[in-house]
């Protein structure tokens, strides 16, 4: 799947939850939002869609760039959506800045059936398997 059929799978995923006026915008010039859109309670939503592979890590520098992305457009909620995993220091931004981390098993899940707004409950929790999860101790545990 290139990155363009990614923002339309993540932006089918939109839909499919009653999101309405989805749209794709992502692309030179997008202004950092891939997805924009109104979720089902009439707040507006931008999405940052990142396709990477599972042995990257999503940096705090890209949940600014979305940040930055909510102000632009002046949405309600900003989502970052990812297949792999985020770092402590992105996880940490986006609980601070109330921006809903998607990692690669939350796609998972949201994929599965479960609704968007419930990913919101465990925001950038549980990431990634046994591997990840070493890794991620070994890089990040005090």
């Amino acid at each position: 799947m290139s990155g363009t059929e990614f923002e339309g799978f993540v932006a089918g995923l939109c839909r499919r939850d009653g999101c309405t006026h989805v749209q794709v915008v992502g692309g030179a010039g997008d202004n950092g939002a891939d997805v924009r859109g109104l979720l089902p309670d009439g707040r507006s939503f931008v999405i940052q869609c990142k396709r990477y592979t599972p042995s990257s890590a999503i940096a705090s520098r890209e949940m600014r760039d979305l940040l930055g992305a909510r102000v632009h457009f002046k949405a309600d909620l900003a989502i970052f959506v990812t297949t792999t995993r985020f770092t402590r220091p992105s996880i940490t931004f986006a609980r601070e800045h109330d921006i809903l981390a998607v990692h690669r098993d939350h796609l998972g899940l949201w994929n599965s059936g479960t609704a968007l707004p419930a990913l919101a409950e465990v925001n950038g929790t549980g990431q990634g398997d046994r591997r990840h999860q070493a890794r991620w101790k070994q890089t990040y545990s005090p």
